[in-house]
């Protein structure tokens, strides 16, 4: 029986307030409860759950799709008993990513820098981080203790940034991004007891080989990454691990058939890295940055303006 949190509570009842079931659940059907949140969504890339509750979405804010604009609309949303728009368009944002938090501070991956809200003081003006000339498709955001891990996926660099005392951020000495690693690709991100889980995707929409998801194990130095699902390659995007760490969720938006879906890796030792993708009961465009909070998968469909809730 799943334990039955606050935030997954106060979820039921927005649910049922601002949601339209993608498909119902029937007795006997053995599949999933769907939800669809249409509420503040435009172009919703990012999900992220925060620590006290409530999933954080990032948001294009545009008119057309374009992961590299430069309009100045993107927003963020918290979804909790309620949608709200937390941090609305000031021109601070233009096509935002993935997201992270440490401390009191709120990293947005954004194109070519990572814009930075205080979280405690939301009228306070936002930061950025600006990445070398070239890095612009800046995509995911995992933090690590001291450390956020970043993704930019048209060079398939990973860059260190040092957050140990975020109080640096708001003044002129501001961390600077250290390339620190190169895997094809690189976007979506997400850690678990020292290994790292890396989705590959071809910024030239031509996926091939190299793009694949990787598990790197930080533990030892000098690891390489090791591919995860062989020659079962695509454009994945979002990468999120159960919390007993047995399986991996994925986004793909691109499969051998040439459509979009999302699926977990089973990571247990017996299992051999077997994959099963699931159904949510809609035909998925481009699902992006998933995150896993109290028993669900919350799924982007980034080009089609929805957030799938999907009962684990």
């Amino acid at each position: 029986m799943k334990r039955i949190s606050f935030f997954a509570a106060a979820l039921t009842g927005l649910l049922l307030a601002t949601t339209v079931p993608a498909r119902a659940l029937t007795a006997g059907s053995g599949k999933a409860e769907v939800y669809t949140v249409t509420e503040h969504i435009r172009f919703n890339e990012g999900t992220l759950p925060l620590k006290h509750g409530g999933i954080l979405l990032s948001n294009f804010g545009t008119e057309t799709f374009d992961p590299l604009n430069k309009e100045g609309k993107g927003y963020i949303v918290l979804l909790d008993k309620e949608t709200k728009v937390l941090f609305p368009a000031t021109g601070a944002l233009n096509a935002p990513k993935g997201m992270a938090v440490k401390d009191d501070c709120l990293f947005v991956a954004d194109v070519g820098c990572v814009v930075v809200y205080n979280m405690k003081q939301p009228e306070q003006r936002p930061v950025k981080i600006a990445f070398p000339e070239g890095e612009l498709f800046v995509n995911d955001i995992v933090a690590l203790g001291d450390f956020l891990l970043v993704s930019v996926t048209n060079t398939g660099h990973l860059y260190s940034i040092d957050v140990k005392d975020c109080g640096t951020i708001w003044s002129a000495q501001r961390p600077k991004p250290k390339k620190v690693a190169d895997i094809p690709g690189a976007n979506g991100l997400a850690e678990h007891e020292g290994t790292l889980y890396v989705a590959s995707y071809d910024p030239n929409e031509n996926p091939g080989e190299q793009n694949v998801i990787y598990a790197v194990d930080m533990t030892v130095p000098g690891s390489k990454p090791l591919n995860l699902i062989g020659s079962r390659y695509g454009q994945y995007d979002g990468v999120a691990v159960s919390p007993d760490g047995s399986k991996l969720y994925f986004s793909n938006w691109k499969n051998a058939e040439g459509k979009a879906e999302v699926g977990y890796i089973d990571l247990t030792p017996d299992k051999k890295n077997a994959v099963t993708v699931l159904d949510v009961g809609v035909e998925l465009q481009g699902p992006a940055d998933i995150c896993i909070s109290d028993g669900y998968l919350f799924i982007p469909d980034l080009p089609a303006n929805k957030l799938y809730i999907m009962a684990l």
